[in-house]
């Protein structure tokens, strides 16, 4: 990989970091407003229909926040490879090829070449 293509990489990664730190504080205040407002807020009692859409909403927000840490922990992993091995940053960790440069792209943290990846998907896919 040159050089250039490199920086233009990190600097990706880097934009890509800033934007999943700025979705994880938006996730975790909508956590906290949820938990908030599954509090009581009067003497009245909550309809069961409305303390099930709110234990639905926190259910996802909280799913979103853990997909959103998952994002930043590849992105910080990518990070790291690039500046620790630089050489071999681009490259397949499984065959050692190089990963397509459109790829790292549009996935900056890729660790995998397409097939790689493929085959690494459908190893970790839920049956």
């Amino acid at each position: 990989m040159k050089e250039a293509d490199r920086k233009q990489i990190e600097q990706r990664l880097q934009e890509e970091r800033e934007r999943a730190l700025a979705d994880l504080r938006e996730l975790d205040a909508d956590v906290a407003d949820d938990a908030e407002m599954a509090g009581e807020l009067s003497n009245y009692p909550q309809h069961l229909a409305d303390e099930g859409t709110a234990n639905q909403q926190a259910e996802k927000d909280l799913m979103l926040l853990g997909k959103e840490g998952e994002r930043l922990y590849d992105i910080d992993e990518a990070l790291r490879r690039l500046y620790r091995t630089p050489e071999l940053f681009g490259h397949c960790e499984e065959c050692n090829a190089e990963i397509a440069l459109e790829r790292l792209e549009l996935v900056p943290w890729a660790r995998y070449c397409m097939d790689h990846q493929e085959l690494h998907e459908q190893e970790t896919r839920p049956t």
